[in-house]
């Protein structure tokens, strides 16, 4: 597991343009996340190696998205009006929303059996 963690942790790197060290704490922290992410959604205890290439980039959305490393997060336009000039914004997407690009990914690793109650809503 920590050689996926260093080899995933490079390729977040890569993805980002990072060329130091300086943010690897937060880098390997993200990754953690989400792969604690996917196994909860999955309702799995072990990531698949057909999911360990999906990690780096789930992670780099989250990076992005979040706005890690900066003092507030991103703000994302909302709606726009022109009579008066009005711009609302909106906070980033939630970890479901971040997650809803990769459903058809993760469809196939979703284990189904010990429902909740509240699944079945």
């Amino acid at each position: 597991m920590e050689n996926f963690k260093n080899e995933a942790l490079s390729t977040v790197k890569m993805l980002l343009g990072i060329e130091n060290n300086e943010q690897d704490s937060l880098l390997s922290f993200l990754i953690d996340d989400c792969v604690n992410l996917i196994l909860g959604y999955c309702r799995i205890e072990i990531l698949p190696r057909q999911l360990e290439s999906l990690v780096p980039v789930i992670t780099t959305d989250m990076y992005r998205d979040k706005g890690y490393g900066k003092e507030t997060a991103p703000e994302i336009i909302k709606s726009i009006s022109e009579g008066e000039r009005s711009v609302s914004y909106a906070q980033t997407s939630s970890d479901s929303e971040l997650l809803a690009d990769y459903y058809k990914r993760l469809k196939p690793f979703v284990n189904r059996k010990g429902r909740v109650p509240s699944d079945t809503i």
